[in-house]
């Protein structure tokens, strides 16, 4: 008795010494907050271009509080307040809001963090601020994502899409309005809707198709998510159209081996050869480069149930509801219900089975209140973008007809230019007529009267010299008259070219 007691109180010094050991460094090792980089917060606090100094404020505070440990949020948050205050940041209020928003998002509480966004969104609104109206609404529609929100989501995704629109003077690029649109694709695919999702997909690769950046960011994701739609409508064509496209090296993502497994084994179940589905499930799920997501869990609880697996199935359900996870929605619940239903169904255990189905119905009720909501917000959105092209439309009338009007009075002014040219072309032509006239008749008159008359009164001299008996005595009575008549002669001929110069 006495070396059991003994061999008992040895274990028990042992294990507490393990313990020990074993809760030292526990006590050694903290958690440390990464330092503020209080020269870089100067620098965007002190930017006087307001849209650089809001930009680079949004991603620098998300930077922040993502890298802070839980217990130390409320830390960064006074320490970044502080800063605000003292560089007095403009809209200082609506980033404060902002903050508390993040830090409650990042602690899970999304309730809280839906309250500080909707806050931050209103006092944004007030003031007219376009670009963090843009980024406050769609940090609101993730929140509301998460929630499962998807009615709130897509509406606050709606209003950033209509914001980003007035800043495209701001961006070189449409990569902010394509991942809306991804983003509102997203929530009509998990609401069953799927081609409003395919619709937005299309619209997200028309924003980028000339854009290389763009694409290299977007494509894979806009790819996959196409496949995703293509899985769910049982089109295995264009499925496996997608996975090959989705498989080109110049795709780059870091869920890029993710989403290339995943839709591998979506075409093998399509083919419904579940046994080799779940053969590559697992094989992704064990890969060093997997991008953990409950999806495989629930593609491998289907496969299992249709193998006839039926305890493997159940024990992955049971998991699957336990687990409180973003992706567990109603839609998702109401098929594992309505599976571990049928499960219990075929092992004959129909009280269990019942039950089930009545939590299936419950979660399809949800489900469906919820798809009409969305159906709703569809037929709005529908609206607003009639409404938008409408008014895009006729904003283009508007300018096409400045345009118009513009080229009509430059049009008419140079007609009146034209006319008043040939008039005054015209009118000078009609003046150089009426002068050629005057100056005819003048140098006729010249001609008639002062030239004829010259001539004739030296030839009348002439021809007395001619006919003269006395020439030499006659000459010499008449030589002063006959150069008078010479000299006159000369000066109208000097008095016609000159006129005739004036021409």
């Amino acid at each position: 008795m006495f070396r059991r007691l003994t061999f008992a109180l040895s274990l028990t010094l042992l294990f507490l010494q393990v313990v020990h050991i074993n809760a030292r460094p526990k006590t050694i090792v903290q958690l440390r907050q990464p330092p503020i980089n209080k020269d870089t917060l100067i620098n965007i606090l002190t930017q006087q271009d307001a849209f650089l100094r809001e930009k680079r404020l949004i991603t620098f505070t998300k930077t922040c509080l993502k890298a802070a440990d839980t217990s130390k949020l409320s830390y960064v948050r006074d320490t970044l307040n502080s800063y605000f205050v003292k560089y007095n940041l403009p809209n200082r209020d609506i980033f404060s809001l902002f903050l508390k928003a993040v830090s409650f998002n990042n602690k899970h509480d999304l309730k809280q963090a839906e309250s500080y966004m909707a806050k931050a969104v209103q006092l944004a609104e007030k003031s007219n601020q376009s670009y963090l109206m843009f980024q406050l609404l769609s940090h609101l529609g993730f929140i509301q994502t998460d929630k499962g929100d998807y009615i709130g989501a897509i509406y606050n995704y709606r209003l950033a899409t209509i914001e980003i629109r007035k800043l495209k003077n701001k961006f070189k690029d449409n990569r902010r309005e394509a991942s809306l649109n991804i983003n509102i694709s997203d929530l009509f695919y998990k609401s069953g809707f799927y081609s409003q999702s395919l619709n937005y997909l299309d619209k997200a690769w028309a924003l980028i198709a000339n854009d290389t950046t763009g694409k290299r960011l977007l494509s894979s994701v806009i790819l996959y998510n196409k496949s995703e739609n293509y899985f769910r409508m049982n089109k295995i064509d264009s499925l496996r159209a997608y996975h090959v496209k989705l498989n080109n090296p110049e795709n780059k993502n870091y869920k890029i081996f993710t989403y290339r497994q995943r839709t591998a084994y979506y075409i093998t179940l399509l083919q419904h050869n579940y046994n080799l589905a779940i053969k590559q499930i697992k094989e992704l799920q064990k890969s060093k480069d997997y991008a953990h997501n409950d999806l495989e869990e629930q593609h491998l609880a289907d496969a299992y149930y249709m193998s006839g697996q039926l305890d493997s199935a159940k024990l992955v359900i049971g998991k699957l509801l336990t687990a409180d996870t973003e992706n567990n929605q109603p839609e998702v619940k109401f098929h594992l219900y309505e599976t571990l239903a049928r499960i219990f169904e075929k092992k004959g255990d129909y009280k269990a089975s019942s039950n089930n189905f009545m939590l299936a119905l419950k979660q399809s009720v949800e489900n469906n209140i919820r798809l009409t909501q969305v159906g709703s917000i569809s037929s709005q959105i529908k609206i607003d973008e009639t409404e938008n092209s409408y008014m895009q439309k006729a904003e283009i009338y508007k300018r096409e007809r400045l345009w118009l009007l513009f080229i009509v009075l430059i049009a008419a002014l140079s007609i009146i230019a034209i006319a008043l040219f040939y008039r005054n072309v015209r009118q000078k032509r009609h003046y150089e007529k009426l002068l050629y006239e005057a100056k005819k008749e003048e140098l006729a008159f010249i001609n008639s009267h002062e030239v004829r008359k010259h001539l004739t009164n030296i030839l009348g001299m002439i021809d007395i010299l001619k006919h003269s008996n006395n020439k030499l005595e006659d000459y010499a009575q008449i030589e002063e008259y006959l150069y008078k008549s010479a000299s006159l002669l000369d000066d109208s001929i000097k008095n016609i070219s000159e006129k005739l110069n004036d021409e």
